[in-house]
């Protein structure tokens, strides 16, 4: 089904776009995603260390205390230049702790918020290192850096402090989400624009295929002897070998053709001494009338397979020949031929048993199923025929019995090709079937091999009647 569904190349190639595509845009909105991620994050980093040098710059350490418990304290002006320090609740929040891991300023945008413990930013003191990462506060995710600084004053005192600054994370997943928004919605527009895209460049790239298509039918209808046109360069070389190949097996219809005219000129003149010296002769009149009506038969065959092989189509399509008479004239020859075998012969044909078609074809396809029953039956062959409707076209149904050793089932579809047979003991080239089998598949109809009622093999010839 699915074999069928998508046989053409236009549907293989749209299918994998579409298979694809998609995996291909969303590989490269997830890497976009984490660039533009990761470059949110540095700049976060930055904006942070900006903060922390502002935090430095602003502070100041006195050289007298105004109280005794001043000693270790910054000073730090009333308002920071940034505002965000100063707005309550503003998600910019700053810290200053002294060497005893305690608290000694946070801005004023801190007042609400429960700051962090020292540990909690980092448990080790490291100077002159500036530290960014993120930390869970408040319930929320923020980012924070801290740098440790060791400051001296006037009597080169040194006095470690660590400046910490915090920013929530709230900004920095809204900005990523709009991003990813407008990346998924772009990346989808993107999609479809590639698909149409896509679609046009299958229809313009196959066109060629399409034209060549169109040459090959011209050339089978005979209205050229070949595939004219100019094609790609990827399709030529295809195109002037099958030109070469059709070239080739002109010259050797045309061989053929002349062969078998060479063979029936030849024929025709013993066929016709034949006849004239039959006519002279004052033998038996039976043998006399069985000798010449099959001299008759050669001819007719002979013209036959000289139209056969002349022409590419069947003829007589259109003509409606009898079944029925041309079974008793086969019969009425085979069992002459096969007088020693007294074949007891059942024949059953409906009334209106006609086939749409050439009586040499009827009599060459029937003849040699015909002679091959009797060929291999004990003593019986039954030969019927009915008319059915099948596919909404009126069908012609023939069935050729007999009480012969059978066919295996499984050498059913080897005895119809040419030069098979399963018995070597009887004389023949195992031609017969296979001529039978050709004409049948010319006609665009069946032949069905099974196991009879009388115990040998049954031949089913289904033809239709093209009315």
């Amino acid at each position: 089904m699915f074999s069928k569904k998508f046989s053409s190349i236009t549907a293989r190639l749209f299918l994998a776009s579409l298979l694809l595509l998609p995996v291909f845009l969303g590989v490269t909105g997830f890497f976009l995603d984490r660039i533009f991620q990761t470059s949110l994050i540095e700049a976060e980093k930055a904006r942070l260390r900006g903060h922390i040098y502002l935090l430095f710059s602003a502070a100041e350490l006195p050289d007298k205390p105004l109280k005794k418990s001043d000693k270790n304290k910054l000073q730090m002006p009333a308002a920071l230049i940034d505002t965000e320090f100063e707005r309550i609740n503003s998600g910019l929040y700053a810290y200053i702790y002294d060497d005893k891991k305690e608290l000694i300023w946070n801005s004023n945008s801190a007042a609400l918020q429960i700051a962090p413990t020292y540990d909690k930013v980092s448990p080790t003191f490291k100077t002159d290192q500036m530290a960014e990462t993120t930390i869970e506060l408040n319930g929320d995710n923020s980012f924070i850096a801290h740098f440790d600084v060791i400051w001296e004053d006037a009597k080169n005192h040194e006095h470690p402090f660590r400046f910490v600054v915090v920013h929530n994370s709230e900004d920095f997943l809204d900005q990523k989400i709009a991003y990813r928004n407008q990346l998924w919605k772009w990346l989808g527009a993107v999609g479809v624009l590639l698909l149409v895209a896509q679609t046009a460049i299958l229809r313009w790239g196959l066109r060629p295929l399409k034209k060549l298509a169109l040459a090959l039918n011209a050339m089978q209808s005979g209205d050229t002897n070949n595939i004219q046109g100019d094609h790609p360069h990827e399709l030529q070389d295809i195109v002037n070998n099958l030109n070469q190949v059709l070239e080739r097996e002109q010259a050797l219809r045309q061989r053929y053709r002349n062969s078998l005219s060479d063979l029936a000129h030849s024929l025709k003149t013993p066929l016709a001494v034949m006849q004239a010296t039959l006519s002279q002769a004052s033998a038996d009149d039976e043998l006399q009338q069985l000798v010449s009506e099959q001299v008759t038969r050669m001819n007719q065959v002979v013209s036959y397979q000289l139209q056969r092989a002349v022409s590419s189509q069947q003829q007589g399509s259109h003509q409606h020949t009898a079944v029925e008479p041309i079974v008793q004239r086969l019969l009425s020859a085979l069992q002459k031929v096969y007088a020693d075998k007294h074949v007891r012969v059942n024949c059953t044909f409906a009334a209106n048993s006609v086939f749409a078609g050439d009586e040499q074809d009827l009599m060459e396809l029937l003849g040699n199923i015909t002679e091959n029953a009797f060929k291999y039956c004990k003593s019986h062959i039954m030969l019927s025929s009915h008319l059915d409707d099948r596919n909404n076209c009126k069908q012609l149904f023939v069935n050729i019995t007999d009480d012969g050793p059978g066919i295996p089932l499984e050498q059913q579809a080897r005895i119809l090709e040419r030069g098979q047979r399963l018995d070597t003991t009887q004389a023949g080239q195992g031609i017969g079937l296979a001529v039978a089998a050709d004409i049948i598949r010319s006609y665009g109809g069946q032949l069905h091999i099974q196991q009879s009622i009388l115990g040998g093999a049954e031949f089913q010839i289904q033809l239709p009647l093209g009315v």
